[in-house]
């Protein structure tokens, strides 16, 4: 009969000692996974952080683009870059 009881919990033994090694290497892949998730977390918000500096950088250069089309823009360089003004206008220049 105590062989019986012997065979009974080394059955049981093994089977605790199965359950514990199992539980060590789903807690191990779970952290491992968990490392990977937060990775990617941080990747994904620097991508989203970098598309809407994109989007603003964009948006300016929309502006710019839309602005460079204008009467007052053009005037603005050919006074800036030819020096050119209307003929009925008086120019002051500072000495220096």
């Amino acid at each position: 009969m105590s062989k019986k009881r012997e065979k009974k919990h080394t059955g049981l033994g093994l089977l605790v000692v199965l359950v514990v090694i199992l539980c060590v290497v789903v807690s191990s892949a779970s952290a491992s996974l968990r490392k990977e998730r937060d990775e990617k977390l941080r990747i994904q918000a620097e991508l989203e952080a970098q598309i809407a500096e994109q989007q603003q950088e964009s948006a300016k250069l929309e502006a710019r683009q839309n602005y460079t089309g204008t009467r007052k823009f053009i005037e603005e360089m050919a006074r800036q870059v030819l020096g050119l003004v209307y003929p009925d206008e008086i120019l002051f220049e500072e000495e220096e």
